[in-house]
């Protein structure tokens, strides 16, 4: 992001309801005393970063406006290919893609002619940024840049490529890192291209609009009506030992569970990554049927009656289960330290079948 980009959302995301008076300063009342105008939506989106930003990525630059949000949502629409088969009572279906979009509706209320003046040209630039870049050449222009744009809705919308999986942490840290790697900047909002924008300027009722001069009024109310559609920056999809391809997308939330752990019994198949997976209950479903099993099946193959002699006959085999088993018993403190065990690896055998706790 560039100086001039920074400089653009500093000041632009500073929202003062009175920039466009004279020294700041508000005549009121019969005798036109000059005084300071404050308004407390300005204080509460500055101090907290509540607004809804948008980057124009062939300029650079950026709008933003107070969070008055009426409408967000969301749709996945599946595209799905249909081929019908003689005798067969369902279609054969074929995946083509997810499309993602988005509908965002927010209000503009002016508190002063300065912030109705203000809220005119902050739209008059985003309506701005629907159009295509252009390069001359001797006859005629051509376009040079499509007019993609970066939209930002707080912690709801934005581009979470660059944001990285928090490990090793507690519920509640989980909660306080997602409230702490909030960025504000405009530039990483999610990359996309509104579709279709509405402005409403209420002119009729009771909004209707400052008049501030011969021929020349500034309305106190916009609605802002627009459709996204999302390009994202990243691949999305599952891969085959079931692990999706951005475990924050689309919101950036680390859910607090098991699945490191849960990843690291399957991959490793050890004894005490197992047990603990399935203890906390959360070990996901593509995981618990998996965990479950290979806990259950160790548990009766090496207790009760025979079940050391299959141990010992199993760890001279080379049975990485049961090295694991000894490995998980070891580290619990089941055997003495004089037994020579070590961590994962050849000599971990050896030192289990000459263990006294196996003669």
């Amino acid at each position: 992001m560039s100086d001039e980009e920074k400089e653009n959302d500093f000041f632009g995301s500073d929202f003062n309801s009175s920039k466009y008076f004279k020294n700041n300063k508000v005549s009121v009342g019969p005798a036109n005393l000059s005084t300071y105008f404050t308004d407390g939506s300005d204080a509460y989106a500055n101090q907290n970063k509540l607004f809804i930003s948008f980057h124009h990525v062939p300029s650079g630059k950026s709008v933003f406006f107070k969070a008055f949000i009426t409408a967000f949502n969301e749709a996945y629409n599946c595209d799905w290919s249909s081929e019908s088969v003689y005798g067969r009572a369902d279609p054969i279906y074929m995946f083509k893609q997810t499309q993602r979009k988005i509908t965002l509706a927010f209000k503009i209320p002016a508190s002063s002619t300065s912030e109705a003046y203000e809220n005119l040209t902050k739209v008059q630039s985003l309506t701005q940024f629907l159009y295509p870049s252009y390069t001359s050449t001797t006859n005629a222009t051509t376009i040079s840049q499509s007019p993609l744009i970066r939209i930002k809705v707080m912690n709801l919308l934005s581009n979470r490529a660059d944001v990285m999986h928090q490990d090793n942490t507690s519920f509640d840290a989980h909660l306080d890192n997602y409230t702490k790697r909030q960025s504000w900047s405009s530039n990483e909002g999610l990359l996309g291209v509104v579709e279709n924008l509405a402005v409403g300027h209420n002119l009729e009722g009771d909004d209707g609009a400052f008049v501030v001069g011969s021929n020349a009024i500034l309305p106190k109310f916009l609605d802002i009506n627009l459709s996204f559609a999302p390009i994202h920056e990243e691949p999305l999809g599952w891969d085959s030992f079931g692990k999706f391809s951005s475990d924050l997308f689309p919101y950036g939330a680390d859910s607090a569970t098991v699945r490191d752990l849960t990843e690291e019994a399957i991959n490793s198949n050890t004894y005490e990554a197992l047990k603990a997976a399935i203890e906390a209950g959360e070990s996901g479903g593509d995981y618990r049927e998996a965990t479950e099993a290979a806990l259950a099946e160790q548990e009766a193959r090496y207790s009760g009656m025979g079940g050391m002699r299959r141990l010992k006959k199993d760890l001279k085999s080379g049975d990485k289960a049961a090295q694991d088993y000894v490995q998980a018993q070891y580290d619990a403190g089941a055997y003495s330290d004089d037994s020579g065990y070590t961590k994962q690896g050849g000599k971990i055998v050896d030192a289990a079948i000459n263990a006294s706790e196996f003669e």
